[in-house]
């Protein structure tokens, strides 16, 4: 009996090592503790006019060269809005545009688009662009979003 119950305990161990390690394997893919270098916000807008990211976007209050207007739909990137995209998210746009899609793209599209799956349009630069490059674009594009208080009622109530 002796025998047969430690290999028993020792299967349910690595089982549950194996687990763990699913989770910390999890943890990797979070940002925790993960810091990029510093942006160039004048080098950044530069590098989005060569890099023509202004074929599909525009940028609130920086005058762009002006594309052909008819050749793709602008998405509109920076302006006012009620919560600040985190420099995390504007990186993973970047480097990952699948991850998400733009509700301002969803509405150019017809609902039959919709309906046979979403991708984005935008090609993905992780071969083209160095990591300097990556921060400096994202700086330009962070720094171009303002964060607006929400109007408030002096005499709203929210109950518990």
């Amino acid at each position: 009996m002796k025998k047969i119950f430690f290999p028993i305990l020792t299967v349910i161990g690595l089982g549950a090592l194996i687990l763990a390690g699913g989770c910390r394997e999890e943890e990797k893919l979070h940002s925790a503790g993960f810091r990029l270098p510093e942006g160039d916000t004048t080098v950044g807008q530069t590098l989005f006019v060569e890099m023509q990211c202004i074929r599909c976007h525009t940028v609130e209050g920086v005058k762009l060269p002006v594309q052909d207007p008819q050749a793709l739909p602008k998405i509109h990137l920076g302006g006012e809005i009620y919560r600040v995209k985190s420099y995390g998210e504007l990186v993973t746009s970047v480097i990952s545009p699948q991850h998400t899609i733009s509700p301002q793209y969803l509405k150019m599209l017809s609902e039959e688009e919709k309906a046979e799956g979403v991708k984005s349009p935008m090609p993905i630069f992780n071969e083209d662009l160095s990591v300097k490059q990556l921060t400096d674009i994202v700086a330009f594009l962070h720094s171009r979003y303002r964060l607006i208080d929400p109007s408030s009622d002096e005499f709203y109530y929210v109950m518990p």
